[in-house]
C-alpha cells in the first residue's frame, strides 16, 4: 500500500545515517575542528532519530556506543576551541604559547580519535524500521516526548533552586544551566526531525537555536575562566578574567528573565494538534 509518510520517514532515516557515515569517515581521516564538530552534530542528529523510533525499536547498546563516541570527543573539542580563541587569535601571543598550542594541536591530529562506524547495527536498525506497519505515525508521540522532556527539565531546575534556603552561587547556577544546555541541544535536534516532516513549527527551532547559542557562550566563558585561572597570571589575563566574570553574571541574569520562553515552548509541544 502506498504510504507517503512512511516513505518520507524512511528517506529521513537513510539520509541521517548516510550523513553519520560520511562524518565518521571524514573524522577518521583528519581530526581538525571542522571534522570533530561535524561528527558531533551528525551523531546527535542520529541519536535524535533513534529516539524518534524508540517506542517501537530500541537498541540500547547502539545508543550507548553513539553517546560514548560523542562524549569521548568533548575534551578534544574544548581544547580546539580554546586554542582558536585564546592562542591562535590572540594579538601578540608569546612564541611559547604558540609553540605549546602547536604541540597540542599536533598531538590531537596524531591521536586520531576512534569513533564507531556502526554499519552493522544501523543496517539492522533500518531493517526494523522498514518492518513497522504502514500507517503508523511516530511524530505526534515524539513531539509529546520532547515537550515532556523540556517541561521536566525546567521543573527540576526550579525545584533545585527553590529548595535552597539561600541564593545559589554563580558556580552552581552555571552547572545547572550547563545541564539545561545539554538537554536543549538534543531537544533541538529532535525538533529538526519534527519540522522536516511538517510536525513542528520552524519558530521552535529558532527559539531553541537562540537558547543553545546563549547557553553555549555561557559554558564557553565558564570553561575559559577555569582554564585561564590555572595558567600563569599576567595583568592581561587578570583583566580578561574580570571581564569573563562580569559577562557571566550578566548572562545568568538574562537567562533567568527569559526562562518563560522555554516554559511556553514546552506547553506548545504538549498541546498537540487541534
Amino acid at each position: 500500500m502506498d504510504d507517503p509518510l512512511r516513505e518520507r520517514l524512511l528517506g529521513q532515516a537513510h539520509t541521517l545515517i548516510n550523513h553519520y557515515w560520511a562524518s565518521t569517515l571524514a573524522l577518521r581521516q583528519q581530526a581538525d575542528m571542522e571534522q570533530v564538530h561535524g561528527y558531533r552534530i551528525a551523531a546527535r542528529r542520529l541519536h535524535a532519530l533513534l529516539a524518534l523510533w524508540r517506542p517501537l525499536i530500541h537498541d540500547p547498546r547502539l545508543e550507548r556506543r553513539l553517546q560514548k563516541a560523542v562524549t569521548r570527543l568533548s575534551a578534544l573539542r574544548d581544547e580546539q576551541v580554546y586554542a582558536s580563541q585564546f592562542v591562535h587569535k590572540r594579538a601578540g601571543a608569546r612564541s611559547e604559547e604558540q609553540s605549546k598550542a602547536g604541540r597540542v594541536s599536533q598531538a590531537m591530529v596524531q591521536a586520531q580519535p576512534r569513533v564507531p562506524m556502526l554499519a552493522v547495527s544501523l543496517d539492522e536498525w533500518l531493517d526494523g524500521v522498514a518492518q513497522v506497519p504502514a500507517g503508523f505515525d511516530p511524530l505526534p508521540w515524539y513531539r509529546l516526548q520532547l515537550g515532556l522532556r523540556l517541561s521536566l527539565l525546567l521543573n527540576r531546575i526550579e525545584d533545585e533552586q527553590s529548595a535552597k534556603s539561600r541564593k545559589l552561587s554563580n558556580d552552581k547556577l552555571l552547572r545547572q544551566w550547563h545541564k539545561v544546555r545539554l538537554e536543549i541541544k538534543q531537544i533541538r535536534y529532535g525538533t529538526e526531525l519534527l519540522v522536516a516532516m511538517g510536525a513542528g513549527d520552524p519558530e521552535w527551532l529558532d527559539l531553541l537555536g537562540r537558547w543553545q547559542e546563549q547557553l553555549g557562550q555561557l559554558q564557553d566563558g565558564r570553561q575559559w575562566y577555569k582554564r585561564l585561572r590555572r595558567e600563569k597570571s599576567t595583568p592581561k589575563q587578570q583583566r580578561l578574567l574580570r571581564a569573563l566574570r562580569k559577562k557571566g553574571r550578566w548572562q545568568l541574569q538574562r537567562l533567568s528573565c527569559q526562562r518563560g520562553e522555554l516554559v511556553g515552548l514546552s506547553l506548545l509541544m504538549l498541546k498537540g494538534d487541534e
